[in-house]
C-alpha cells in the first residue's frame, strides 16, 4: 500500500506538436491563441502561426534630393522681382517682333518689282500713318518708322513705341531694284565711337529704344525725350552707323540689321536675282 510519504511520479511535460520556424519571434506565443480565429488556435502537426509585419515605405534618398530640386527652383523664381520678370518678357517679345520685321522685309522684297524688274525694299513710314513715303521713286527720308501697313505686321515693341527703320537708297529706289552688285554704307559698331563694327555695307537696319524709349517715336506722332547715353544718342542722330551692345545702366537699346548675304540668297532662291 502506498502511503502519505510515497512520492508521485511527475511526468516530463509534452512538447509542443508545432513545427517550429527559423525564429520564435515568428512563431505566436503561448497563451495567445484566443486572439487567432476560430478554429485556427488547435496545435495541428506542421502548423506554423505566423505575424503579418506591417510594412511602410518612406522616400528614398534620390526622391528626397529630387523634390528638394524642384523647391528650390520655386523658391529661386519667387526670389526674382517680378519687374525684373516682366523686362525679361518683354526684351524676349520685343527680339522676337525685330526677327519677324527682318523676315518681312525679305518677304516684301521677294514680291515687290521695281521699275526695271528687280526686287527692293520698303522705304520708312515718315508721317505715323504704317504706310512707306516716298517722292517719285525714293524715299521720302532714308530713316523712319517701320512701315507696319505695308509689311502687315504689330505697330508698337513691347514697351509702346514704334520701331525705328533704316534704309539705304541703292536698295529701296523702286525705280531701279537692287541687284548682287549693290552696296550699302550703313554700319553697326560696338559703340559710339565706331572703331570696331559688327556688321558693314548692310542694307537696312532696324531699331527697339528698349524700356527707357529714349528718342523713340510714340505712338502720338511724336518723339520721345532725347537719349542722353552716347551709345543710344547714336541710334537717333540720322547718320548711317548704329550701335548694338550688350545693355546697361544708360544703354537699353535692341537691334537687329539685314545681311546683305542673306537678303542676296533668299532673292536667289526666290528666282528674283540675279
Amino acid at each position: 500500500m502506498q502511503t502519505d510519504h510515497m512520492k508521485v511520479a511527475t511526468l516530463p511535460p509534452v512538447p509542443s506538436r508545432r513545427t517550429p520556424t527559423h525564429g520564435a519571434q515568428n512563431s505566436v506565443p503561448a497563451g495567445h491563441e484566443a486572439n487567432l480565429p476560430a478554429g485556427e488556435g488547435e496545435r495541428r502537426p506542421g502548423k506554423v502561426w505566423l505575424r503579418t509585419a506591417s510594412v511602410q515605405r518612406g522616400f528614398t534618398l534620390i526622391e528626397l534630393a529630387m523634390v528638394m530640386f524642384v523647391v528650390a527652383l520655386l523658391i529661386g523664381g519667387m526670389l526674382l522681382p517680378l519687374s525684373a520678370q516682366r523686362d525679361l518678357r518683354n526684351s524676349g517679345d520685343t527680339e522676337k517682333a525685330l526677327g519677324e520685321i527682318r523676315e518681312a522685309l525679305i518677304g516684301f522684297a521677294a514680291s515687290h518689282s521695281a521699275a526695271d524688274g528687280k526686287p527692293y525694299l520698303p522705304c520708312p513710314d515718315t508721317n505715323d500713318d504704317g504706310v512707306e513715303d516716298r517722292a517719285g521713286n525714293v524715299c521720302t527720308n532714308q530713316e523712319g518708322r517701320i512701315p507696319w501697313v505695308d509689311l502687315g505686321l504689330g505697330q508698337t515693341d513691347a514697351w509702346n513705341n514704334r520701331f525705328r527703320y533704316r534704309v539705304t537708297p541703292a536698295f529701296s529706289n523702286n525705280a531701279i531694284g537692287f541687284a548682287l552688285t549693290s552696296t550699302s554704307t550703313l554700319r553697326v559698331c560696338t559703340d559710339s565711337t565706331c572703331a570696331a563694327t559688327v556688321a558693314t555695307a548692310v542694307p537696312a537696319v532696324i531699331v527697339s529704344h528698349g524700356k527707357n524709349g529714349a528718342g523713340a517715336f510714340n505712338t502720338a506722332g511724336g518723339t520721345n525725350a532725347v537719349a542722353t547715353d552716347a551709345n543710344e544718342l547714336e541710334n537717333t542722330d540720322g547718320d548711317n552707323d548704329f550701335v548694338s551692345k550688350t545693355p546697361d545702366l544708360g544703354y537699353d537699346d535692341l537691334v537687329i540689321w539685314l545681311s546683305p548675304n542673306i537678303l542676296f540668297s533668299r532673292m536667289l532662291t526666290a528666282g528674283r536675282l540675279p
